[in-house]
């Protein structure tokens, strides 16, 4: 099957890449040439550049791909933050001309969830009303029938989230974040990770279902539901209430949109709920929390106790006695790892390898989220992942135990437990090549780094100890 896709941003891209990697030849349009050549330099798939609200540039498109060999038409093309004049351009003219330039080609639309306009909590479904007050609105309903009138599809998609978006948790983080009307239990959140978006409309598009179609995950839930667990696991205040904003652009609503048609027609999300995602997507909470944490007012840290440094260096010692001292709980990600996989770091170094370990290690580390009162004694390589490093920030009070090689190489001589210094490489110069090149993260993450060549644990401990006490005093000031 050959698709062409007509807008290749958060969603766009997800459903080229899936269809490419199912053997389909995909030709992705972007708006301009200069994203078009951007996005030939990365994705297998061929990229055209094309202004799909010019009819004139369509049908020379068509005429230079030849419009009979297209089988399938997705437009999934955004008009930014643009209002009625942009949604009338890019999606109502937009899919008038791809669908009149490629007569033949099964046509999907990317509508969204926003065209049902209930407020009182009702469930609906593909047959309830969706005839919405609103200029952008009535345009999205317009597009909708000119791809249901040319035997094709729409995808009503709810809110999208994903790496690097999720407007919940950002505006959240941010102290943005409101709970809106429903006497105080504000709007039910129907959302769909971009990833299950993509997948959907690749559904779709393959098995040639025509139709109207939501595309919304399994667990709609009110913004307090949701806000009150984002609140426990990220450690802030919940926020207050606030009237509904008369001026959204899509206007305000309040439903539970059903995906059950979508899931009777085969289709399973993979990330069941929100939390399911934040849970099970390695780069969701990562990314969110490295946006917020580069803003003028970063969210606040838990109240952890993190050391970091390479193997041997005596995290998980130091953080014993720490903990100890303190009455917080000693945590070690290595062991977490064990304990989930019931197999030790060799073996899984040795039957899934280091990249897979480094998986689990992020696992780990994302699953410490929402715990507080613990001392987390860190892998020397959970540094070398940059999706871990905004949760560590997160996670609390960081301190380097540095160590030098020589030191390290001793100590470890006889600890069969570092699949790392297996091998042909003298340990002393794996150490000293590895410190080398973590020296850098380990400085730029740590509130306190300690040199423990003339320390004993027990004072190493206390420095620790110490300097936390402190660090959280001045913090809750």
């Amino acid at each position: 099957m050959k698709v062409l896709v007509a807008g290749c941003g958060f969603v766009g891209e997800r459903a080229a890449d899936l269809l490419h990697a199912a053997g389909h030849a995909v030709i992705g349009l972007t708006h301009s040439p200069e994203s078009a050549s951007r996005l030939a330099t990365v994705k297998p798939w061929r990229t055209e550049s094309c202004d799909i609200s010019s009819r004139a540039a369509v049908t020379a498109l068509a005429a230079k791909l030849g419009a009979s060999s297209i089988d399938a038409v997705l437009h999934c093309a955004s008009s930014g933050r643009g209002g009625a004049e942009m949604y009338q351009s890019v999606y109502v003219d937009g899919m008038r001309h791809l669908t009149e330039a490629f007569p033949k080609a099964f046509p999907l639309y990317t509508s969204s969830t926003s065209v049902y306009p209930q407020v009182e909590g009702e469930t609906v479904d593909e047959t309830s009303f969706a005839d919405p007050e609103r200029d952008t609105g009535r345009l999205l309903r317009e597009a909708e029938n000119i791809a249901l009138n040319a035997k094709g599809a729409v995808a009503r998609l709810a809110g999208i989230y994903g790496p690097g978006r999720s407007f919940v948790l950002k505006n959240l983080l941010e102290g943005k974040a409101a709970i809106e009307g429903n006497h105080g239990q504000g709007r039910i959140l129907n959302q769909i990770h971009a990833d299950d978006a993509a997948s959907a409309l690749v559904h779709l598009i393959t098995q040639r279902l025509g139709g109207i179609y939501n595309v919304v995950d399994d667990a709609q839930m009110t913004q307090r539901q949701c806000l009150e667990r984002l609140c426990s696991i990220f450690s802030v205040k919940l926020p207050g209430t606030r009237e509904p904003d008369p001026n959204r652009k899509r206007g305000w609503s309040h439903k539970c949109v059903s995906n059950t048609k979508l899931h009777a027609s085969g289709w399973a999300p993979r990330y069941a709920s929100y939390f399911d995602a934040l849970s099970d997507d390695p780069d969701l909470a990562s990314s969110i929390l490295g946006l917020v944490q580069t803003g003028e007012s970063p969210p606040p840290r838990q109240p952890n106790i993190l050391l970091i440094g390479l193997m041997g260096s005596g995290k998980t010692t130091v953080g014993r006695i720490v903990a100890h001292m303190i009455g917080f709980k000693i945590v070690d990600t290595d062991h977490l790892i064990v304990d989930a996989t019931r197999k030790s770091i060799p073996e899984i170094f040795a039957t899934e390898g280091e990249a897979a370990f480094r998986q689990r290690e992020s696992a780990a580390l994302r699953s410490l989220l929402g715990k507080r009162g613990c001392v987390i004694a860190t892998g020397g390589g959970i540094v070398t992942q940059p999706r871990n490093l905004p949760i560590l920030r997160h996670l609390g009070y960081t301190v380097w135990l540095d160590a030098d090689p020589e030191r390290l190489a001793r100590r470890t001589a006889v600890n069969t437990n570092r699949p790392l210094l297996n091998g042909e490489e003298d340990p002393k110069a794996k150490l000293e090549r590895l410190l080398t090149e973590r020296k850098p993260i380990y400085k730029s993450l740590a509130d306190l780094r300690i040199k423990t060549a003339e320390l004993t644990p027990q004072e190493t401990a206390y420095g620790v100890m110490e300097s936390a006490r402190v660090f959280f005093a001045k913090l809750r000031k």
